[in-house]
């Protein structure tokens, strides 16, 4: 075997190994919760915090666009000023996500799912939807109420 054959295998040996753990994502043996969470067996955590929109902490809620993460729940402010609350991490791997201000949608940034602003999966690789929350806004105090 020559060179140029050998580097070639070893390549797509690695590149198959790599694609073999992309593909498996987290519900494995070695996350059980997440694979329990995605089936459904685990009950949602129960979530009700309020965030005082006048804080400087959440200064980013008060544009459209804006988001903060606060409690493993990701609250965005849609271009249409709705309030929207979903569970922070991607159901495929648990990565952080983010808000995207052009599409209204939550996206992640390892392997680019994204989720519409209720958390219905729009693209995968995550085939779970995320856990939506209640928002409730009280424009006397600044107060946004998020509950599950």
């Amino acid at each position: 075997m020559d060179r140029h054959e050998f580097f070639r295998l070893v390549g797509t040996g690695i590149g198959a190994i790599l694609l073999m753990r992309c593909v498996s994502g987290c519900a494995g043996p070695d996350n059980p919760d997440l694979m329990a969470a995605a089936s459904g067996s685990v009950p949602a955590r129960k979530i009700d915090f309020s965030i005082n929109l006048n804080d400087k902490a959440s200064e980013n809620l008060k544009t459209k666009g804006g988001y903060i993460i606060q409690n493993d729940v990701i609250v965005a402010q849609t271009k249409d000023s709705q309030y929207v609350a979903v569970a922070a991490n991607c159901t495929h791997q648990g990565t952080q996500l983010v808000f995207k201000p052009a599409d209204n949608q939550f996206y992640c940034p390892l392997h680019l799912s994204r989720f519409d602003p209720a958390g219905k999966v729009i693209v995968g690789p995550a085939t779970q939807a995320l856990q939506p929350y209640t928002v409730t806004v009280e424009p006397t105090t600044g107060l946004l109420r998020v509950r599950s």
